[in-house]
């Protein structure tokens, strides 16, 4: 178990290749967001000497091709920066265009659900999904329970208005917005005091810089 923990806190970490292409989420969502710039991308990838940049520009490339494209996923994932969560909870489905396009979040039913979670707030890989879901099993067999559409920012402010602040760990939110987002919160209205949500989430965001 101590074992598996180590590696999921290890492929976490590890910057996904597509880091190597721009870190600029703005610029990257342009990227992904048509087939021309989707091409642009592989060959960006392609021009870099390395297996697992030129292995992801495949997929990309040859994302049509299902049968093809899961074997390459499937051999590559971890290289590129997907971790390999058990019970499925990011696999080839979630991809589109060689790009991930869904995330689908479970409670605390699946085992490694908070590693996914924390993988999906903080991986450049994440930051092209237009939907996200969210499952459970509570109530018996496995079902999504509710979906968000939108940019995946747009997706984690709608979260973050639920009181979901896991996702002020993002690099999505500039330092200015989490100093107004402390600005502007009031204890007596939410469930946690400042110095929580601070200390739990936001300082955890590689942007904040404490005043």
């Amino acid at each position: 178990m101590k074992d598996r923990e180590q590696y999921l806190v290890a492929v976490i970490s590890r910057k996904s290749v597509l880091n190597s292409i721009t870190q600029d989420y703005k610029r990257f969502i342009e990227l992904a967001d048509s087939s021309d710039r989707r091409a642009e991308v592989a060959a960006q990838l392609e021009a870099i000497s390395s297996d697992v940049a030129k292995s992801r520009a495949e997929f990309i490339r040859r994302q049509l091709n299902r049968e093809e494209a899961t074997e390459l996923f499937d051999t590559w994932r971890e290289q590129w920066g997907i971790p390999l969560f058990q019970e499925g909870l990011v696999d080839i489905s979630d991809f589109q265009g060689g790009f991930m396009w869904r995330f689908r979040d479970h409670t605390t039913s699946w085992a490694e659900n908070q590693y996914a979670q924390e993988w999906f707030l903080t991986s450049v890989e994440a930051q092209t999904i237009s939907r996200y879901e969210f499952w459970t099993c509570d109530d018996g067999p496995k079902e999504c329970v509710d979906v968000l559409t939108g940019s995946y920012k747009q997706i984690l402010e709608e979260l973050l208005g639920g009181g979901v602040y896991d996702v002020l760990i993002s690099p999505v939110f500039t330092n200015q917005e989490l100093t107004e987002f402390i600005h502007a919160y009031v204890e007596d209205e939410n469930d946690f005091t400042l110095e929580e949500v601070v200390e739990d989430y936001i300082s955890r965001n590689p942007n904040f810089v404490a005043e």
